[in-house]
């Protein structure tokens, strides 16, 4: 099996020396990508030679995006455990960026930490943790043919209700089946309420925290691009 060169592991090991650590690619990721999933390394690694630092970091930011998809049944596949610990994590860095950039925090609260949105603002505390973890997840659950049960009406209803407890000034109900209440609602509440989502998980019964993560992950990574 072929591996990444010297030469696109020196480039970028160049680059991540050479220009500040926020618009650097997120290096843990793709180390725990070129462990585990070298050729799909290889071919994104490839794409990055050349590029100024911000290019790089876009592209690198889209290439783990379409990873993602790719593996999306994989990740979905993996222990329930695992994922309920991956939105936590999102939980987390949700929670670092309400101090850090609210406006970016409302917007990848939304579109997901290795959207085209995230590449244009500074790294959350945490974030190749959370994608070393999804690498990990999508390892997992290859070629396991666990199904990928989600959430049902009952799960959703208690975890809305432990969402309400940790912000209960945040109409975050309402927001999810309201669009034009979230379109007016200020970054603030957005970026706190997303936050609040991903923490409630953590405080459900086992089986339902399980449900409840893979649903809000299949949610968060989305479908491979046509």
């Amino acid at each position: 099996m072929k591996v990444p060169s010297m030469r696109i592991l020196a480039a970028l090991l160049i680059l991540s020396a050479a220009v500040p650590a926020a618009a650097q690619p997120p290096s843990g990721t793709l180390e725990a990508m070129r462990r585990d999933f070298p050729i799909d390394h290889q071919a994104l690694a490839a794409g990055l030679a050349g590029k100024t630092p911000d290019e790089a970091r876009r592209s690198a930011y889209a290439g783990i995006d379409r990873f993602l998809r790719s593996r999306r049944d994989s990740i979905l596949g993996a222990p329930g455990a695992a994922l309920a610990a991956i939105e936590a994590r999102q939980g987390a860095m949700l929670r670092a960026l309400v101090r850090q950039d609210v406006r970016l925090c409302a917007t990848l609260g939304d579109r997901g930490f290795f959207s085209s949105e995230a590449a244009a603002g500074a790294a959350p505390p945490g974030l190749d943790d959370y994608g070393a973890a999804l690498i990990a997840a999508a390892k997992a659950g290859a070629g396991t043919g666990r199904a990928a049960t989600l959430a049902t009406k009952d799960d959703f209803n208690a975890w809305l209700t432990a969402v309400e407890r940790i912000e209960p000034g945040i109409p975050v109900r309402r927001m999810l089946f309201d669009r034009e209440l979230r379109a007016r609602s200020s970054q603030d509440h957005l970026c706190r309420g997303a936050a609040a989502m991903h923490e409630a998980v953590a405080t459900l019964a086992p089986e339902p925290r399980e449900r409840v993560a893979r649903t809000l992950l299949s949610s968060v990574i989305g479908t491979p691009a046509p």
